[in-house]
């Protein structure tokens, strides 16, 4: 993914020269030399590339060097580079390295920090690891320029998560129901949500629904696929099963003339595991859990065998973004027999980032898209308000210029003049929050390339049980 270099940025690139990419063999030389800043976050994987978008911008290009665990980078990332501008107060030329830990998703953006866990694994960037096929400095945050294999215990100085911390610590997401006080946290931006499909699922839905007659998918926009918000919640509360017998899953949205096999096809499920942000926005939103109390419906625990075209039910669970990705786009796409498998992913993903194909797509949710601009109107409500947090006091509490840096990610990282220097690859996931528009303005009001990347809708900040409005 690329991002558009600001006129700032060119500048203080001219002012500072040539410089060289942060190679695993500098940041162990500004390590030893006592110059690298180095900053652990770990938490929410569909945050990853709107963190790794912001460094981006704010890295002198020719300084930036990305890292991946492996070739997928599914568990953790880092980033290392020569600041192009001022953050916080470190000047323009500070040598940084910022990693990011995706592995176990929110819930290690919130218990961590609660408990100052000292344990948690972040990802070593020294001599061991290894330079890939990818040129060195990055030009595009989803191909690493090395790997890096080792982690090694250490204290986190911030969390990101999908939800606020208080949902995360909710019994259904893995949490404790710890206290959240010592927490400074608060939101940054609204994180769109999209259910997604194999593509053998999207085609058949797209010939069931009449959008298409060949054996082909058709990329058109205008051909995307709907699958009722209402199916979805059966999906992932145990409530729809495949079976000749039952004739309660797959048949009910595609019928025989399309797939002579439906009724037997499997209710194949890929979702996050408790503790991740988005499959705490999934419980909220599909299940109504723990928001409605003993209300609530049960969300279905991982089981049921291994993902395949024929049978009951499959829930698989994965502990990264990557993982659900995979098990989409290769598992279920690669299965013999056209296996139909669903999940919920965070919408800052593309199945098609960089002219590749990673199996899956997204679908309409009762009839519509998950984008930024159904996000904005207030047609689409799958989606919460992100926060990123870290301890007020504590062994892992941040201070002195450490804090002001993580402060002012969190200001900057969600405004709308950020969101738009993004990659398109990113911008559909990702809106700017009413509380980002000036006093005294009205959205309305607001300039067409802010109003492009800014929300008039939210739930109560902080509070993702509540129903989306209008606020402004």
């Amino acid at each position: 993914m690329k991002i558009r270099n600001t006129v700032i940025a060119l500048a203080s690139l001219a002012a500072l020269g040539s410089a060289q990419a942060l190679t695993p063999a500098e940041v162990v030389a500004e390590r030893n030399a006592g110059n690298l800043k180095e900053v652990r976050i770990a938490g929410a994987s569909a945050l990853r590339l709107a963190l790794g978008g912001y460094l981006q911008e704010v890295a002198n290009p020719t300084t930036l060097d990305v890292y991946f665990n492996d070739a997928a980078g599914a568990n953790h990332r880092a980033y290392a580079f020569r600041l192009a501008v001022q953050v916080g107060n470190w000047p323009a030329g500070t040598a940084v390295l910022v990693t990011k830990r995706d592995a176990g998703g929110s819930g290690q953006g919130v218990g961590p920090i609660i408990t100052a866990d000292a344990t948690q694994a972040h990802m070593v960037v020294d001599a061991s690891c290894v330079a890939t096929a990818n040129a060195s400095p990055a030009t595009d945050i989803q191909k690493p320029t090395f790997t890096c294999a080792g982690t090694a215990g250490a204290l986190a100085d911030a969390g990101l998560s999908d939800v606020e911390p208080a949902l995360l610590e909710a019994p259904i997401n893995a949490g404790a129901n710890r206290a959240v006080d010592n927490l400074d946290a608060a939101g940054f931006v609204q994180n769109v949500f999209g259910v997604a499909v194999n593509k053998k699922l999207y085609l058949a839905l797209q010939k069931a629904q009449g959008l298409v007659s060949g054996n082909d998918i058709d990329e058109d926009a205008a051909k995307q696929p709907s699958i009722p918000a209402t199916f979805v919640r059966g999906a992932l509360t145990g409530q729809l099963l495949g079976s000749n017998a039952q004739k309660k899953g797959w048949n009910l949205l595609i019928p025989t003339s399309v797939d002579a096999a439906v009724n037997s096809k499997k209710v194949n499920v890929c979702r996050r595991t408790a503790g991740s942000g988005t499959q705490a926005a999934s419980n909220a939103y599909f299940a109504n859990n723990p928001c409605g109390g003993a209300s609530a419906y049960i969300p279905s625990n991982a089981g049921g065998g291994a993902i395949s075209a024929t049978g009951a039910l499959t829930i698989v669970a994965g502990a990264s973004t990557g993982n659900v990705e995979d098990c989409l786009g290769k598992t279920a796409q690669d299965a013999a027999g056209d296996a139909y498998a669903l999940g919920v992913i965070g919408r800052e993903n593309n199945p098609r980032a960089n002219g590749g194909d990673k199996g899956y797509r997204f679908v309409k949710l009762s009839g519509v898209a998950p984008e930024r601009a159904n996000v904005i109107n207030g047609s689409y409500e799958f989606v919460t308000e992100s926060t990123m947090q870290w301890a007020k006091s504590g062994a892992n509490a941040p201070t002195g210029d450490k804090l002001e840096f993580l402060k002012t990610l969190r200001a900057n990282i969600g405004k709308a003049s950020v969101l738009a220097q993004l990659d398109p690859d990113l911008q559909a996931g990702l809106v700017a929050t009413p509380a980002t528009i000036p006093a005294g303005t009205a959205w309305d009001d607001l300039a067409p390339e802010v109003k492009a990347f800014t929300s008039h809708t939210a739930r109560a900040a902080a509070k993702s049980c509540t129903p989306v409005r209008m606020a402004k």
